[in-house]
């Protein structure tokens, strides 16, 4: 009642282990590991708690989904996925207003960063923007093999661009589109 949920969701109650066993089932049952990153990615969304136990206990089946060699795949098709953001976008427009943009993180207590401008994502070269799953897959298993708390962590892009031409061209691409600063810019 006091959530407002009464009557939203169905009245039986289950326990975690159920769910963790629901969530494995439907990994298991699926055959691709792009689609059972995006099973794993949806339910970080939906359920953080229960994501991460999955990660806890599962971690040598989970691991190659949510970080290599699975990750790579996500990141190419990261802006044609895009559902929300997990995590904090610098770019060359932010110069002077970063450490305000800082207070936008819903949480104050961050122990851990992992900062990428994608420019080599595993061997698939110059991703931009699209590379934060790179961040986000590496913090999650730094949570569940690190014991460091989800809200402790931030992932985070700093855009400068991107010289691959394909991302340049990509009308659904979520990163600066102009060629990646070099130098002292």
């Amino acid at each position: 009642d006091r959530l407002r949920i009464r009557g939203l969701i169905p009245p039986r109650r289950t326990s975690m282990q159920v769910q963790i066993d629901r969530v494995m089932d439907a990994l298991r049952d699926e055959r691709s590991n792009i689609k059972k990153h995006l099973l794993l990615e949806d339910l970080h969304d939906r359920n953080e708690t229960l994501y991460h136990r999955i990660l806890v206990d599962h971690i040598e089946e989970v691991a190659p989904l949510v970080y290599t060699p699975t990750v790579g795949q996500a990141c190419s098709e990261f802006a044609s996925r895009y559902r929300r953001a997990r995590g904090m976008y610098f770019s060359k427009w932010d110069r002077g207003d970063m450490a305000a943009m800082v207070y936008n993180w819903p949480h104050n207590d961050v122990h851990v960063i992992v900062v990428t401008d994608g420019s080599r994502i595993l061997g698939l070269g110059d991703l931009g923007a699209n590379g934060m799953g790179i961040p986000i897959g590496k913090l999650s298993l730094y949570c569940a093999a690190g014991g460091i708390a989800p809200h402790r962590v931030l992932p985070v892009v700093v855009d400068v661009g991107t010289d691959n031409e394909t991302l340049l061209r990509d009308k659904y691409y979520l990163g600066i589109q102009e060629p990646r600063l070099t130098g002292d810019a």
